[in-house]
């Protein structure tokens, strides 16, 4: 086994960078699914107090909203945790220095896996679950 190269200032520099970027994207996608609990439970607490399946249905189209940008951010922050580790292993050396692009120097992330990953359908998925029986109780 060959040991790497110890890192340079200009490395752990971009490093720092990168990490302030994955911590921002974890800590608004924890938002994100704080506000969805918020705003569904005070949507279905409305619609049961009328009872309104149409304000339940908007629930479910709010927690479906969110589920929608919570997979984006959790997207850009496992795009951004994968170019963390191509430039901490070097993994990928055409990583240009202080490279922010994602896209172009992290791994593929696909989209439909991080909707449906588990995490998301425990979050998410039990959410619209819940709030659409209650749109089919109140109809």
């Amino acid at each position: 086994m060959t040991a790497q190269p110890a890192l340079g200032p200009e490395e752990v520099k971009h490093l720092e960078f990168l990490q302030a970027v994955i911590a921002r994207h974890a800590n608004t996608s924890f938002l994100v699914k704080s506000w969805a609990m918020t705003v569904s439970g005070a949507f279905i607490a409305v619609a049961t107090r009328g009872p309104s399946w149409k304000t339940a249905a908007v629930a479910v189209g709010l927690a479906t909203g969110f589920w929608l940008l919570d997979s984006y951010y959790l997207r850009q922050e496992r795009r951004f945790r994968s170019l963390y580790e191509n430039v901490a292993g070097r993994v990928s050396p055409a990583v240009p220095p202080f490279s922010m692009d994602a896209e172009q120097h992290g791994g593929p992330v696909p989209w439909r896996a991080v909707a449906l990953s588990r995490t998301m359908l425990l979050s998410y998925g039990v959410l619209v679950a819940i709030d659409t029986m209650t749109v089919l109780f109140l109809a």
